[in-house]
């Protein structure tokens, strides 16, 4: 894409994602890093024991990038309608052919904005999932986007966020260099809540938002990925890191971090230091989810639906010695 078209096409977007939502060298980044980001986290639900509560019938995940997570989810239960959400036409277009591909009637792919009104009516979901958002909602409007994500989930459904604060840690002095560039662009761009820039600063809002928006039982799981020398995450990572840094340059240059010579050499020094034998790192993220509660005439009209099923299911005998 030549620069005079690429700053049309920045012109012409409706979203706030830090990089390019149509870029073909990103969408083949995001499914490296959700392949990375589910095995990391120990399933698809971990915090529910990876097993999604009796009754659950639709699920949206919100940003779905390539749609692995809900192709992953729609093969694990198929029974359960999976919507993937995003505003990327290229990665839908994508995610819509590999569901063709698979098999997977039950996950559905459609072009959305979560800055928007989402075309849902109230109560939809029994769970919405979000993660990695942090790079594409602006700081100023994570509330009003958490208070949509409540208004679609049904009462008794859950929401669930998961978000790094950062891009690692590790021993790589050019690693540790090129992450803190990360954050201080998203942070001069409006994205993160970190006063100071030297990190995302998002997760100890999450529960926050999910308090603010309504949602009771807020629990955390944090995360804890291990990406050094000689583990299963290292290579995966090392591929993830080299093309997102490359996709950052452009935002790195706008913050006036970095030149492109500056860049080169700590991007080279990055890759040899990431397999050296002595490299070692870590990523945290975290994972907060929250109940939509039910409103009290909901619950005294669900009470009132279970003793109507149970007093049909009695025998007439029975039901007529109650009386």
């Amino acid at each position: 894409m030549s620069e005079m078209s690429r700053e049309s096409h920045q012109r012409e977007r409706e979203d706030t994602y830090a990089l390019d939502p149509e870029d073909t060298a990103e969408m083949l980044r995001l499914m490296n890093q959700d392949r990375l980001v589910t095995q990391g986290m120990g399933g698809l639900f971990p915090e529910l024991d990876n097993q999604l509560p009796k009754g659950y019938g639709r699920i949206i995940d919100i940003g779905c990038g390539p749609g692995s997570w809900v192709l992953n989810v729609a093969y694990e239960y198929p029974e359960v309608e999976v919507l993937g959400l995003d505003v990327s036409k290229r990665m839908i277009k994508y995610a819509h052919t590999q569901a063709q591909t698979e098999g997977r009637e039950n996950a559905i792919f459609m072009e959305g904005n979560v800055l928007k009104s989402l075309p849902f009516p109230d109560n939809s979901f029994d769970l919405v999932n979000a993660r990695f958002m942090v790079g594409v909602i602006m700081r100023d409007v994570w509330p009003q986007v958490v208070e949509e994500l409540y208004r679609i989930v049904r009462p008794g459904g859950i929401i669930r966020l998961t978000e790094p604060d950062d891009m690692g840690t590790s021993n790589s002095q050019a690693l540790e260099e090129l992450m803190c560039f990360a954050a201080m662009a998203l942070h001069q761009l409006g994205y993160g809540f970190s006063p100071h820039g030297r990190s995302f600063g998002i997760t100890p809002l999450l529960g926050e938002f999910l308090h603010d928006a309504g949602c009771e039982q807020i629990q955390h799981r944090p995360h804890a990925f291990d990406f050094s020398y000689g583990t299963t995450f290292n290579q995966s990572q090392y591929e993830n890191w080299r093309s997102g840094f490359m996709s950052l340059l452009p935002l790195f240059k706008k913050c006036n971090l970095t030149t492109d010579e500056e860049f080169q050499v700590l991007y080279e020094r990055m890759q040899q230091e990431m397999l050296a034998e002595n490299f070692r790192a870590l990523w945290y993220m975290l994972t907060v989810w929250g109940f939509k509660p039910f409103k009290l005439e909901e619950v005294a009209f669900q009470v009132a639906e279970e003793a109507i099923k149970h007093q049909e299911s009695q025998p007439l005998a029975e039901a007529m010695g109650e009386i």
